[in-house]
């Protein structure tokens, strides 16, 4: 078999019906790269017996880990945010994903077998969950990372795949808005000064193994639930940095939307909203004689009493069970 290029290969994705149970792929995701890998500390035995070298080795406790990236498409999102640590329902046309206080994997809605075919090779990857992820915009275009943690691996034959039409939220998609916090903040009219937008969660997840005779992760634990956005903007004048001073909350949010100017309007899109956000970080320098003068802030997400610290919505053909 002769050396075979990445664009030869493919990703496909089933809901499990029981966690860490192998589901054929029901969908195939269009990525920019992936790094799914068997990971596991093998023992191995420092016995003394005359000889200062490791002297047996034994296979240990298992798991998966690695990330997928792709542009941020609305046909195929909802399958990884609700293999992660939200709870999701339809409102107003959308699939609306927000945090929830799950303590392991086996509490997300569900957990996704993920197939990965390189070199016409076929990997089968079970039990999986995402732990973090960060939506970016790059050259204009939405993009996430999707950081995914598995139970285990089996063996698969290969899928044929169907691909679906791609469904990417370009330059003119984006809008960021800024409000005072909220439970339902009122966003007015779109910031124009943005220069850039990255919103990332972390759910602090570890593969988890308990006594029993099987190598693979029992299950995957979620930790402390940490969110933030970063981002730069032209630096016009001092209203977020006195925010930032007074530990003044606000709230942000990234529409980025196909076929209309709001989620409501539009035929496809994400729209993600951090209701009540601190700022850790405003920092503005003189850089340079020619240079732009920005403002560079990283804001910390956090609850809010009586609603969630932030809500993605994605709208799209996908009916999640």
């Amino acid at each position: 078999m002769p050396a075979g290029l990445g664009g030869g290969g493919k990703v496909g994705l089933g809901i499990e019906t029981t966690m860490g149970t192998y589901a054929a792929p029901t969908v195939f995701v269009p990525i920019l790269n992936e790094s799914l890998a068997y990971a596991e500390d093998k023992y191995y035995s420092e016995q003394i017996r005359q000889e200062t070298i490791h002297s047996d080795v034994k296979s240990s406790y298992y798991h998966v880990e690695g990330t997928v990236s792709m542009e941020a498409d609305p046909t195929n999102l909802p399958y990884w945010l609700g293999a992660s640590r939200h709870d999701y329902a339809t409102v107003s046309g959308a699939t609306q994903f927000t945090p929830n206080n799950a303590g392991s994997g086996d509490a997300c809605p569900f957990t996704l077998s993920i197939t990965v075919v390189r070199n016409d090779v076929v990997f089968g990857y079970v039990g999986c969950v995402v732990g973090s992820f960060e939506f970016t915009i790059v050259d204009g275009v939405l993009q996430v990372n999707m950081d995914v943690l598995g139970m285990g691996e089996a063996t698969q034959t290969a899928p044929s795949p169907t691909w679906p039409a791609a469904d990417l939220l370009g330059a003119d998609a984006h809008r960021v808005f800024l409000a005072a916090s909220g439970v339902s903040p009122t966003f007015s009219t779109a910031d124009v000064n943005f220069n850039g937008f990255t919103f990332r969660a972390n759910f602090n997840a570890e593969a988890q193994n308990r006594i029993r005779a099987d190598r693979q992760a029992s299950y995957i634990s979620f930790g402390i639930t940490e969110a933030e956005i970063e981002s730069e903007l032209d630096f016009m004048d001092k209203t977020d940095y006195d925010a930032m001073k007074a530990n003044t909350t606000r709230a942000i949010r990234l529409a980025s939307t196909n076929g209309g100017a709001t989620l409501a309007a539009a035929t496809s899109g994400v729209q993600i909203t951090a209701n009540r956000v601190s700022y850790d970080a405003y920092d503005i320098g003189l850089e340079g004689m020619g240079d732009l003068i920005m403002a560079g802030f990283t804001g910390r997400v956090i609850g809010i009493a009586g609603g969630d610290a932030y809500k993605i919505d994605v709208k799209g053909p996908v009916t999640l069970p």
